[in-house]
């Protein structure tokens, strides 16, 4: 009998699918420092900037702040989840041979996985910039604030550093379609000829 529901175990299964596309331990630690670089470096601005909001007459400042985060935060997220969609569909597989097949669904997935990263890190930016207006209406100390500002700057820097990657994924997909349909008239264009 399980205990947790369907899309819950099937949702742990796609995470450690999404694990195993990496490449060894340098893969790994490149990975780990193109997430946790832009991070840190935003968290540490969080930290840094979160005490000039905290006073009362910087109030509305912290709350179009923080509105403007969430409203990035749910644009990027359906931006990415409308991306991953169409990163996702293969076109023309029946042409493909099944080396072609292989390798296109290999890099999909992987887009797909970077592309699930930014998603996460763009929920993730709106979520901590909830929790910052909930610390700040319940009137948490400031230690507190400034943790869920780190948490909401360095995700945001997160966010908005791996947007810059879409449109060169979004490219890349293209490309592989595109390659492979001209691939496939040559094949034919030969076919014609050598009959």
């Amino acid at each position: 009998m399980r205990i947790l529901p369907e899309e819950w175990t099937a949702s742990w299964s796609a995470l450690r699918a999404m694990g195993g596309l990496t490449a060894g331990f340098g893969f790994g630690v490149r990975h780990v420092l193109a997430f946790g670089v832009p991070l840190s470096v935003g968290a540490w601005a969080g930290w840094a900037v979160a005490p000039a909001f905290l006073m009362p007459a910087r109030e509305n400042t912290l709350f179009a702040l923080l509105a403007g985060i969430i409203a990035l935060g749910s644009l990027l997220a359906g931006f990415m989840v409308t991306t991953m969609l169409f990163t996702g569909k293969i076109e023309n597989k029946e042409t493909l041979t099944l080396e072609e097949l292989r390798d296109y669904s290999e890099r999909v997935k992987f887009l797909l996985s970077s592309q699930a990263q930014t998603l996460f890190a763009a929920v993730l930016s709106a979520t901590f910039a909830i929790a910052w207006l909930v610390l700040f209406a319940l009137e948490f100390d400031a230690v507190a604030q400034r943790i869920t500002a780190m948490g909401c700057f360095g995700f945001t820097a997160v966010a908005l550093l791996r947007c810059v990657l879409v449109p060169l994924q979004i490219y890349e997909v293209h490309e592989a379609a595109l390659d492979d349909a001209v691939e496939d008239r040559l094949k034919k264009e030969r076919e014609k000829y050598t009959r």
